[in-house]
């Protein structure tokens, strides 16, 4: 179960239309209060780092 929703995540991830959302929900939330740019490239490092991480700690 947790597998598939890991699958899940990464599917939407994949989606053109979901990217596009987050992308614009992050510059109307963020830009105001955070340096947008320097924060926006954290977020990709982060998501990537995640991405990688969770199916180690969640199998191991």
């Amino acid at each position: 179960m947790p597998y598939d929703y890991y699958e899940y995540l990464k599917n939407q991830r994949d989606n053109e239309e979901y990217t596009e959302t987050v992308e614009l929900v992050r510059q109307n939330l963020w830009s105001e209060t955070i340096n947008f740019k320097v924060s926006q490239e954290w977020i990709h490092i982060e998501d990537k780092i995640l991405i990688r991480l969770y199916p180690r700690l969640r199998y191991t």
